[in-house]
């Protein structure tokens, strides 16, 4: 008996290790010889299949603040915008224990997912143009200061 309970945990524990190991794989692994190692500040917005205005807004300002503030790091694809729909991109909405609509900003090389901030905090800071920026921006320059840390 203690036999069958030491063989199911560890089949159970070997499954659960290949399958965080799985979620942190790139998409491909196949490099070609084009293939260029990328680091990027990847900025989500989260949102459900319906959209209501306040959705529509958050979006529109974050957009609008990545468009002004970090032109240069967009062009350069150092920084990458995505509006994602959570409802429909199950994975993402799991690592990122999405409940609702929101800003994800997530720190990626080569497509892999190092570590995330979800900011939830865009929905009470709406009205406050000025401190929705800076707590979008101190996120993004969290990421930004520490860049080199996967590199």
């Amino acid at each position: 008996m203690i036999f069958v309970f030491i063989s199911i945990g560890f089949l159970l524990g070997k499954y659960s290790v290949e399958k965080k190991a799985k979620a942190f794989m790139p998409v491909s692994t196949q490099k070609s010889d084009s293939y260029e190692e990328t680091s990027a500040i990847h900025v989500y917005y989260m949102h459900s299949t319906f959209r209501c205005k306040t959705c529509n807004t958050i979006e529109k300002m974050t957009k609008q603040l990545l468009d002004t503030k970090y032109t240069e790091a967009i062009q350069d694809k150092k920084i990458i915008f995505s509006d994602v729909d959570f409802q429909s991109n199950n994975e993402l909405a799991k690592k990122f224990k999405i409940v609702s609509s929101c800003v994800v900003v997530a720190k990626e090389k080569n497509g892999v997912i190092f570590e995330f901030k979800r900011l939830d905090d865009v929905w009470t800071l709406l009205n406050k143009p000025n401190e929705f920026n800076k707590y979008i921006s101190k996120a993004i320059n969290s990421f930004l200061d520490k860049k080199g840390d996967t590199d």
